[in-house]
């Protein structure tokens, strides 16, 4: 069942179209991705879904239901911001009631509601503290249980783990993967990082430019992207093979092949990373393990492409 229809959406500043014949489905209880660069369109498509901003054409459908000309109060949409909204000068129990006390609901089933939600997260010590006593990870939870505490029918998330650092942003990571489980709850999570797309999502739409080039299951998507500006986003190398254009992942690249190789740079961490000047041009690689210029390359996974849509 399609939770979220966008159908035929555009919109435009003066002759510059920041989105353009946008058309995306999400189905009940999915995490739908929207990954592109800055300047992409990401937010535009948010900011129309729930009501922010009203596209010239084209028409949103939640439920079943044309909402494009409903107000923002009036579409029962959660947003939850990249720098998250919170009121500093009320503590969390205030923050996470706040949007109930707009819709005058009664002080005793607010305070229930508090508390439920307070638990779910395991914030509930945090009640009386201020956002500002709160560590990055905390006010995220704080961000998400206000905006499930109205039980939206859709959570919009603007790119919410990207001021945190590696830790808490992969354990955040986990704590959004488990809300649909948990509230039965269909999110819209727009990103520039793969790795969101890779742990959170079910499907991803990749977009450029204003336009959707690629959607599909997160899967499909990720291991075969259909052009070129798909393969640039998600990291891939790009080479030509016997004039058609191919692209493989760093992480692909596999020793033991027929391919001629020498090292550039090699740098280790976890694991290597290498760029390497092969008879394709320089390709970056990762490896678990070090690599020597005899062991030759095989770009057996490499995935033919095609034209963007």
């Amino acid at each position: 069942m399609e939770k979220l229809i966008l159908e035929n959406v555009s919109k435009k500043i003066k002759d510059t179209y920041l989105v353009r014949d946008i058309n995306l489905r999400v189905e009940k209880g999915e995490t739908k991705i929207v990954l592109g660069a800055s300047g992409s369109g990401k937010t535009t498509i948010l900011n129309i879904i729930s009501g922010i901003i009203r596209p010239d054409n084209g028409r949103v459908i939640i439920d079943g239901e044309d909402v494009t000309d409903k107000k923002i109060e009036e579409r029962n949409i959660g947003f939850v911001f990249q720098d998250l909204g919170l009121f500093y000068s009320m503590n969390v129990a205030e923050n996470l009631a706040y949007g109930l006390r707009i819709r005058k609901m009664n002080i005793s089933e607010i305070n229930n509601k508090v508390k439920d939600i307070a638990q779910r997260l395991s914030i509930e010590e945090h009640l009386l503290k201020y956002p500002s006593q709160l560590s990055g990870g905390e006010k995220q939870l704080v961000a998400l249980g206000r905006t499930l505490i109205n039980e939206p029918k859709v959570i919009l998330m603007d790119e919410p783990l990207s001021s945190l650092d590696t830790f808490l942003r992969n354990s955040m990571r986990w704590y959004i993967k488990d809300l649909r489980k948990n509230f039965d709850i269909t999110i819209i999570y727009v990103t520039h990082d793969l790795e969101d797309a890779e742990i959170l999502g079910d499907s991803v739409a990749v977009l450029e430019g204003g336009n959707i080039i690629q959607d599909g299951k997160k899967h499909d998507v990720i291991s075969s992207p259909k052009c070129k500006k798909v393969a640039e986003i998600l990291g891939y190398n790009i080479f030509k093979k016997e004039g058609k254009e191919m692209a493989i992942h760093p992480s692909s690249i596999k020793t033991g092949g027929d391919i001629d190789f020498k090292i550039i740079y090699e740098e280790s961490g976890i694991g290597y990373n290498y760029l390497l000047s092969t008879k394709y041009g320089q390709i970056y690689m990762k490896s678990v393990e070090r690599i020597m210029e005899r062991d030759r390359l095989s770009f057996s996974n490499a995935v033919s492409l095609g034209k963007c849509e």
